[in-house]
């Protein structure tokens, strides 16, 4: 394999997450088989290059060692193939059951279903689902989609959250950093000595705060 006992010195161990996320090795092997990044075609390439017989005596993690690869970056490579072959999965799911879907609201929209009277008698007929029309004319484009509305949570307003329609993000001033925010805080909460009285400067950034006098 061209690597020493040295090499794999410090090198964590993935194979269990790995078999309990995916359910196997060879899972793991045919997923990244089947994906184009350099990474995963580089391991493809150590992997094939071993023998049957070598590969039940070998650990998958000195097999990714050997491949010049980090176990952190085998499990990225991993993950972005998965992810990305269960979207290709989905998409064809969705073209193969897109044209029964279309079919199916179409005839909810436009089958009229007759409607009786207190005698059993039919008295007319109703239009089609509305509901089933509504979803048609958006899909078709002939009604407008509805443009959602942007919440935006700020921190210098009291401690109040306010509500932000699309095209007001300028009027929201972005959040401070954890660090420097915890460091405003310290700043004005901690008195020079215990009885004296709170700083009346507030950072910029900070919520509204209440002092209480108490004994210590």
């Amino acid at each position: 394999m061209g690597i020493t006992l040295a090499d794999m010195e410090g090198v964590p161990s993935i194979t269990g997450r790995i078999v309990s996320a995916v359910g196997s090795v060879g899972r793991a092997v045919e997923a990244l088989r089947g994906d184009d990044a350099p990474e995963a075609v580089q391991f493809i390439e150590k992997y094939d290059s071993v023998t049957p017989t070598d590969r039940e005596r070998l650990k998958l993690e000195e097999i990714i060692v050997a491949s010049q690869l980090s176990t952190r970056r085998f499990v990225e490579v991993l993950t972005g193939a998965l992810m990305q072959q269960a979207q290709d999965v989905t998409k064809m799911m969705v073209g193969m059951a897109q044209p029964r879907v279309v079919e199916a609201t179409i005839r909810a929209a436009t089958e009229q279903q007759p409607i009786f009277d207190h005698e059993g008698s039919i008295v007319g007929h109703t239009t089609g689902d509305l509901k089933a029309q509504e979803m048609f004319h958006k899909a078709t484009g002939f009604l407008p989609m509805p443009k959602g509305a942007q919440i935006a949570i700020q921190l210098n307003n009291g401690g109040r959250a306010t509500e932000e329609e699309d095209g007001d993000e300028e009027k929201c001033l972005p959040p401070p950093s954890m660090d420097d925010y915890l460091k405003e805080i310290q700043a004005v909460i901690r008195p020079k000595e215990l009885n004296a009285a709170p700083s009346a400067a507030l950072p910029a950034n900070a919520p509204q705060l209440d002092f209480v006098d108490c004994d210590v």
